[in-house]
């Protein structure tokens, strides 16, 4: 096959799927026929390089590179080198620049993605580290619903991603994968058939560091959430189907860069 000596080790890493390597997410900032420079939110600069059993998707369609544009947000998902700042594509999905300029836009005001680092219980509340290292005071009222899990909560998403089992955008909390979600040029992965609904919880049940999606609009000047879901740290880390059918949720956290291969 065309990918070479760097293709067989992708493969081997990857355990012969795309579950098995390490998610680098960020904006590209160059873009060439076998290799894609993106920053992450960290500001940090990897070069993705393809080969040509790199499988490149966009709303769940296949499309080639050239199609990947400066501006575009994109996870890559393979061998990552940290030190060197590469990563050897199995797969990437791409967002088109438009989509994630209006992701950006609306951050903060439609929807909200990010940990909690405070809670005001009595004035009702929140302080949310957003995913793009933000920090933004939320609140929440008597039409806000807590749950924990994203099942239903539809957000846009930045980067694409979700590589779990080949199906998954990215989630978080126990009904969703990690950060791909990112996230959903791969689209938000079909959740399993018949699956029990999100569980209900209360304000009370929200600790400091527990990692959120909702969506929402600002009443009185603050972000005020309709759909509040909610899961602790670990949980939000985890990569599997997206929460809902066909819905496609945002990142728990930024995806921050891993650490050198063992």
């Amino acid at each position: 096959m065309g990918g070479g000596q760097g293709g067989g080790q992708r493969r081997q890493r990857g355990g012969g799927g795309f579950g098995g390597g390490q998610p680098v997410q960020g904006t590209v900032t160059a873009a060439a026929a076998d290799k894609i420079t993106i920053q992450t939110e960290a500001g940090e600069s990897y070069t993705v390089t393809v080969a040509t059993d790199t499988r490149v998707m966009r709303d769940r369609q296949p499309i080639k590179i050239t199609d990947v544009k400066v501006g575009d947000g994109m996870t890559a998902m393979g061998t990552v080198d940290a030190t060197a700042k590469t990563v050897a594509a199995m797969m990437v999905t791409d967002v088109d620049a438009e989509t994630v300029k209006k992701a950006k836009e609306d951050l903060g005001k439609t929807y909200i993605t990010g940990k909690i680092t405070a809670i005001d219980a009595d004035n009702l509340k929140l302080t949310v580290m957003r995913t793009d290292n933000v920090s933004q005071v939320i609140a929440v009222d008597e039409g806000t619903s807590f749950q924990r899990g994203v099942r239903g909560i539809t957000v846009p998403s930045m980067f694409g991603g979700g590589f779990g089992g080949g199906r998954g955008g990215g989630g978080m909390g126990r009904n969703g994968g990690g950060a791909g979600g990112q996230v959903a040029g791969g689209g938000g992965g079909a959740g399993a058939q018949g699956a029990p609904p999100a569980e209900s919880i209360t304000l009370a049940d929200v600790k400091v560091g527990d990692t959120i999606v909702a969506t929402g609009a600002v009443k009185g000047g603050l972000f005020t959430p309709v759909k509040f879901g909610v899961s602790e740290p670990a949980a939000g880390r985890r990569r599997g189907a997206a929460a809902g059918d066909g819905q496609t949720v945002a990142p728990a956290a930024p995806v921050a860069p891993p650490g050198p291969p063992q």
